[in-house]
């Protein structure tokens, strides 16, 4: 990853939560919708872990509905905001990494992946989605939110780029069914949010796929 993003998060991990509740129109119906699927297939003795965990917003929504959470991040900064948290909510079920994804390596199968408005972070999405397959333990279930690949999305990024250093990646429905199909992995839900207008798709693409 780009050494000007991890700074960028590094630097604003303080008051990385504050400025997302500001774009409430865009986070609440993400949590919302994501939450409400996990919830509908976690379960006490799975294994969950969430690509690109930050300072933990879903990470201690998600801790009391599996067995434990392994929470990666590349920002040792962000993932210092989770710790507090989990200190304060005393949660010892989340295993934190701090590392890229595409390069770190795991020793376990996992029943549960989930991603927020991460993948886009990460530029070889054929290779994201090989290693999230090789991942997932059979019958385990997918769940993200990322950057959907529309006119008006692409103004974000373009501000992204200049803010962060990096030209996010972004996903349309037929990109996305691609990637699942090609591996092993079987639709369950991809719908567009965030934003939605008769002249506009939405701004997120909410994915939800099992093997």
């Amino acid at each position: 990853m780009e050494d000007k993003m991890i700074k960028f998060y590094n630097d604003n991990a303080a008051i990385y939560d504050k400025e997302q509740d500001e774009f409430g129109f865009v986070r609440v119906p993400e949590r919302e919708i994501a939450l409400d699927a996990i919830k509908k297939v976690a379960q006490k003795s799975h294994s969950a872990l969430e690509i690109g965990a930050g300072t933990g917003r879903f990470t201690l929504e998600i801790a009391p509905l599996a067995k434990q959470v392994t929470a990666i991040d590349v920002s040792d900064n962000m993932l210092n905001c989770m710790k507090q948290k989990m200190a304060i909510n005393k949660v010892s079920t989340i295993k934190q990494i701090h590392g890229d994804f595409m390069e770190t390596s795991f020793d376990e199968k996992f029943d549960l992946i989930v991603s927020f408005s991460a993948i886009e972070y990460i530029k070889d999405s054929e290779a994201l989605f090989a290693k999230i397959s090789e991942l997932l333990a059979p019958g385990g279930h997918l769940i993200i939110t990322t950057a959907h690949d529309t006119f008006f999305r692409w103004w974000g990024r373009m501000g992204n780029y200049f803010r962060q250093g990096i030209y996010m990646n972004a996903y349309s429905k037929k990109k996305t069914r691609r990637l699942l199909t090609a591996n092993g992995l079987k639709e369950i839900e991809i719908v567009d949010l965030s934003l939605k207008s008769i002249l506009s798709k939405g701004i997120l693409l909410f994915i939800h796929a099992a093997k």
